[in-house]
């Protein structure tokens, strides 16, 4: 994989495509159901004896009272309340994985590409450093984490600002920095997949194994046994997944910057050393 050849063909189009159409919907819908004409239409209806079709959570089968609608308006109101452009990209794909889980499967669908296709082979053959390709492969890997952050940043907040989504103002250099620590957390979890894709050779396994990290279930493994061995609890907060989960609240969540900028570098690092390793493997 490198940039000229992605830039170039029709995939990494495509997947930035779908993560702006995903982010356009998504901050759409908040700004639709955060609208207190939303909630005013859906007293109204019920005012007038109209069915909503909405049962789940309220007091009776017959549709959402004066109260239950009340206490949502409350709910919606706190939920927009000071929510930052922070915030809001967070909630919709940070805090679920949807951006690290996007990010890792377009890395370990090209990454595999280029072993099945012959193409590093060929690169291999021109060039026999195996350490030049993987410095430039994490570069590209860097590369691609803060373009498929920076795309669903501006996507979604730019559908905020036509739907009339109001935010609280967010200090730039505070933004900036919760950017690049977004992009660097992604970035790690792209190493970790170019790690399995080299180790496996098999696109499957790296989509499988990317997917299984980006979406927070090692991590949530770990907390489950932390709670049988507390000595070894504090290790959750050192994993990617808890290292995004804290900026889907901003640079105010439970973990610092300092320490998700040395966490993410770290896991970078580590996983290339690991891929330098496996990189000396001489069946391409």
């Amino acid at each position: 994989m490198d940039l000229y050849r992605l830039v170039h063909g029709k995939s990494l189009w495509i997947f930035l495509a779908v993560i702006t159409v995903l982010a356009v919907i998504s901050a759409a819908t908040m700004a639709y159901i955060t609208d207190p004409a939303f909630v005013q239409s859906m007293q109204a209806a019920s005012a007038s004896g109209a069915p909503t079709g909405v049962h789940i959570g309220f007091s009776n089968g017959s549709g959402p009272s004066a109260d239950d609608l009340a206490e949502t308006n409350a709910l919606v109101a706190q939920l927009v309340q000071g929510m930052t452009p922070e915030a809001l990209v967070g909630n919709v794909f940070l805090g679920g994985g949807g951006l690290s889980c996007l990010f890792v499967v377009f890395l370990a669908i090209f990454l595999a590409a280029e072993f099945e296709s012959g193409f590093s082979k060929n690169v291999f053959t021109v060039q026999p450093s195996r350490l030049a390709f993987l410095g430039a492969r994490i570069v590209e890997i860097l590369v691609l984490a803060a373009l498929f952050t920076v795309m669903i940043v501006a996507a979604t907040l730019a559908t905020a600002a036509v739907t009339g989504l109001e935010l609280a103002s967010s200090p730039l250099p505070d933004f900036a920095l919760w950017g690049v620590l977004v992009a660097v957390v992604a970035a790690g979890f792209g190493m970790l997949t170019a790690l399995a894709v080299w180790a496996t050779r098999k696109m499957a396994a790296g989509i499988g194994i990317g997917i299984l990290l980006a979406s927070g279930l090692v991590t949530l493994g770990i907390q489950e046994l932390g709670m049988l061995i507390p000595s070894i609890s504090f290790l959750a907060d050192y994993t990617l997944s808890s290292c995004m989960g804290s900026l889907s609240l901003g640079l105010g969540g439970p973990l610092g910057a300092g320490h998700i900028a040395l966490v993410g570098a770290a896991f970078i690092a580590v996983a290339g050393a690991l891929c330098a390793l496996v990189l000396k493997r001489k069946d391409v």
